[in-house]
């Protein structure tokens, strides 16, 4: 199969370690190898200047034709706006002309992407070694309150994280249970789950490019 360029824009290496994991788990499911997957991270600052950034990197993709993604993953923290709003805040920065502007997926975990981790408590048990994971807060807008939640709850023995738990991102995706059962404790998640899904079954049924030979042969 020819390879599939997946491109990211990210704010940072929370959202890259879960999201790439999440890619690949979707690929899977929906029947495309995850060696065709080719990955392109691009990353941003957090809140408003993400927004900035994202014009900017628009800019800058559009310059480069020869190499436009097959998929687009722009995630912004929802940051208690929900998903509606910071979406279409995102989809006005698009252009009609845009060659890519069917191929974007938008990750916006709300209010942060750490509720994600936290969101399915046996995987994060399994990935982790946690004898009890948190139980998930209450829905927060205080900024950083999930992430102190798994911060705090993976510094204790027999953990000892360095990084917040970003180092156990891509076990936590795979041990996560069923993703479809997951869909209904997050609107943002179940979204962008059924907008992956959409976007590599578009991929999958693509026809691929002919080989130097045949179009050799058909000269």
């Amino acid at each position: 199969m020819a390879k599939v360029r997946v491109v990211y824009f990210l704010e940072d290496r929370a959202q890259e370690g879960f999201l790439r994991a999440l890619v690949e788990r979707v690929a899977r499911e929906e029947g495309l190898p995850v060696h065709a997957l080719v990955h392109d991270v691009r990353s941003a600052r957090h809140g408003s200047k993400a927004i900035g950034e994202f014009r900017r990197f628009l800019v800058d993709l559009r310059r480069d034709r020869e190499s436009l993604p097959d998929l687009l993953v722009v995630a912004v923290d929802g940051n208690c706006k929900g998903y509606g709003e910071r979406a279409t805040q995102l989809r006005r920065m698009l252009q009609p002309t845009d060659p890519f502007g069917d191929r974007v997926v938008f990750a916006i975990p709300d209010p942060h992407i750490e509720r994600w981790y936290l969101m399915d408590q046996r995987a994060l048990k399994e990935a982790t070694g946690l004898e009890r994971a948190p139980e998930m807060p209450p829905y927060k807008c205080k900024r950083s309150a999930y992430k102190q939640v798994l911060r705090d709850a993976l510094s204790r023995p027999p953990v000892h994280s360095l990084l917040g738990g970003v180092e156990f991102a891509e076990e936590i995706v795979e041990r996560m249970r069923d993703l479809e059962s997951l869909r209904a404790a997050d609107a943002s998640f179940a979204r962008l789950i059924a907008d992956l899904r959409s976007a590599l079954r578009s991929l999958r049924r693509a026809p691929s490019p002919p080989s130097d030979s045949s179009a050799t042969m058909g000269a």
